[in-house]
């Protein structure tokens, strides 16, 4: 059995969520099951020549996991925001401590909320460089001329019985434990999550995205669809595809792209990393 047996409530949301600039875009949609949108998603260029890429699924039923995920988002972006970054891994942990104190807080005040939490991938970026944080099971990957590879590996039952040996891919795939997560911002006193460095070369793309859209469209197509479209349009098109195979969750995306290689049509070479 899960050894936190917490499971996700439905969720849903309002149409689109979304902030644009040339490198960066983040696209959220409640999806076509459900009725509100606890996820959250966001990118924002920060002083200092730094770049925030947030994505937050929240839990706990439509309220809490609202409030879970807008006020991480929220917390993250202003800790950042209030002080020039010096150490840039320092800040984000900082930040998704402050997020994680938040959480705690609003749900001890409020017992309707009380088993309110998030799951959390933010990347901060500057110039080519990329620090990419993660709770729970949304993910971080990296596309590059044919290749996803997964930058994060989810805190949930399922993985943890993967990592260990104890499913197969394929036990893991039939799981009636696939949405119990194990680790969340909200759900312990004290968050200490490990920190990814990445350098990111011309033309490649950082996706950050919620279960919404992994569970339900191929790597291949994931892939494909960054590197053959712009960046606005990769974003519209993957929360499309989401809603086409069923749109059974919210959905979100925050996408960077770094500048320099274009984003020709390749073919899609390998899939690194997963389950997905």
């Amino acid at each position: 059995m899960p050894r936190w047996p917490w499971r996700r409530r439905l969720r849903f949301g309002l149409p689109e969520r979304l902030a644009v600039t040339e490198s960066h875009f983040a696209l959220s949609d409640r999806g076509r099951r459900r009725a509100t949108n606890q996820d959250r998603a966001i990118t924002k260029d920060l002083k200092g020549g730094y770049t925030l890429l947030v994505v937050a699924d929240g839990v706990g039923g439509a309220a809490g996991g609202e409030t879970a995920s807008s006020e991480t988002v929220a917390t993250l972006l202003s800790s950042l925001e209030e002080e020039w970054i010096g150490d840039p891994e320092r800040a984000l942990l900082d930040a998704v401590t402050a997020a994680n104190q938040r959480v705690r807080e609003l749900a001890k005040a409020d017992p309707k909320i009380g088993n309110m939490a998030t799951t959390l991938v933010a990347a901060l970026l500057a110039g080519r460089e990329a620090w990419i944080v993660n709770i729970g099971d949304s993910r971080a990957y990296l596309s590059a001329y044919g290749t996803l590879t997964a930058l994060t590996e989810d805190d949930s039952w399922v993985a943890e019985q993967l990592r260990s040996g104890a499913l197969s891919e394929e036990e893991a795939a039939r799981s009636p434990y696939q949405n119990v997560v194990t680790k969340g911002i909200g759900v312990e006193e004290h968050v200490t999550p490990e920190v990814i460095g990445r350098t990111l070369q011309p033309g490649e793309t950082l996706l950050l995205c919620s279960d919404g859209l992994y569970r339900v469209v191929q790597p291949a197509e994931i892939v494909r669809t960054l590197e053959e479209r712009p960046i606005r349009a990769a974003a519209t098109r993957l929360v499309e595809l989401a809603n086409e195979a069923g749109g059974p969750d919210n959905i979100s995306v925050a996408l960077y792209r770094m500048s320099g290689g274009g984003n020709e049509n390749t073919t899609v070479r390998a899939i690194i990393g997963g389950p997905v």
